[in-house]
């Protein structure tokens, strides 16, 4: 997600105002130095007409300074750009979709960053709190990284329980992953038996999910379709295989 720049304005070389919207607020950012009888730097961000954040440099010390006119301007600038960017962050978070976040998270999982993964999901669960598959994530990596495998198989299993009350059909499409995540935060655990119930209840629903393939055969597994003699992607193998999710077998 690109972000946009913003425009500084300047009416006089003491002051710099700048406006960033955020979904439906806007706020405008405005810093003034305050000369020889108050050599101070104030950065004020105002919405709807209040100060909600300010910030006060003193520059005493540069006084005697031969460029001090330059140089206070060139700090001004420093910390108005600085207030801009602090609030133009939150921004691009406010504008993040959920399957923003999910792509940043599987990027720095291929990587290895795993601690970085779990801090980039909890903090996007603060803004979509009720996503099941940022809870997945979550709960798989909390496993993983802080050890907590009790509450991290416990969130895996909830996120499951979420989507299936807001996912009527087409479940071939959304469930795989989250059983990938519930089988990965029980082998985190040390208990193979439910990673395989559990990864094998995702191959049932989409027999041709690589990686939970990949993992099975980490494990040694190698699970025969419904119908053997008949290719997994075969619509019959797939709607057994779907049945028997259903049945819990």
């Amino acid at each position: 997600m690109k972000e946009r720049r913003i425009k500084i304005r300047s009416s006089h070389d003491s002051e710099f105002n700048s406006e960033v919207p955020v979904g439906d607020e806007t706020y405008l950012i405005q810093s003034e130095a305050g000369g020889a009888r108050n050599p101070t730097i104030v950065t004020r961000v105002y919405l709807r007409g209040r100060v909600i954040s300010s910030k006060e440099i003193d520059y005493r010390d540069m006084m005697n300074a031969p460029d001090l006119h330059e140089k206070v301007r060139v700090l001004m600038l420093k910390q108005h750009e600085s207030a801009v960017r602090a609030i133009s962050e939150e921004k691009l978070k406010a504008e993040k979709t959920p399957s923003d976040y999910i792509e940043e998270v599987r990027g720095l999982m291929k990587r290895g960053r795993k601690e970085d993964a779990l801090v980039l999901v909890s903090n996007a669960r603060e803004q979509h709190p009720d996503n099941p598959f940022l809870l997945s994530y979550y709960g798989y990596l909390d496993a993983v990284v802080n050890k907590k495998y009790k509450d991290g198989i416990a969130a895996c299993n909830k996120a499951i329980a979420m989507l299936k009350k807001t996912v009527p059909f087409g479940e071939e499409f959304f469930f795989p992953i989250l059983y990938l995540n519930l089988g990965k935060a029980h082998l985190a655990s040390g208990n193979k038996k439910d990673a395989i119930l559990a990864l094998e209840r995702g191959l049932a629903i989409d027999g041709e999910n690589r990686e939970i393939r990949r993992t099975l055969k980490e494990l040694g597994i190698r699970r025969q379709p419904p119908i053997s003699f008949m290719k997994r992607s075969h619509f019959l193998n797939k709607y057994l295989g779907k049945l028997l999710h259903h049945l819990g077998k």
